[in-house]
């Protein structure tokens, strides 16, 4: 919710998924720039979400969501095929600044 607040703040356009499996349904039938998957997501968690969508898309950057420290899940978001990573509480200029380094659209 605060990330989608910032991304429309910045003039980006934005769609959002509930879960792990809607995203990955989205993924399938859409172009996006970048995806920001929260770790944590009923149906199936963004690991799970990943793992799906790295077998039909390994161009799109996918960054993760978590308010877990960095050294727990870095194995994890590695193995999964995600490019990076936002740590929660989420501020307006690290958001930005991450999706950057991915895109042109900031």
């Amino acid at each position: 919710m605060v990330a989608k607040q910032i991304l429309e703040k910045a003039k980006l356009h934005v769609s959002q998924a509930n879960d792990g499996l809607t995203a990955v349904n989205m993924l399938r039938d859409n172009s996006y720039d970048i995806v920001l998957m929260d770790i944590q997501m009923p149906i199936m968690d963004g690991y799970t979400a990943t793992k799906e969508i790295r077998k039909f898309n390994t161009k799109v950057p996918i960054l993760a969501l978590s308010a877990t420290a960095f050294t727990e899940i870095k194995e994890k978001i590695n193995e999964c095929g995600m490019n990076g990573f936002v740590f929660k509480p989420i501020t307006p200029d690290d958001l930005l600044e991450e999706i950057e380094k991915f895109t042109n659209h900031v």
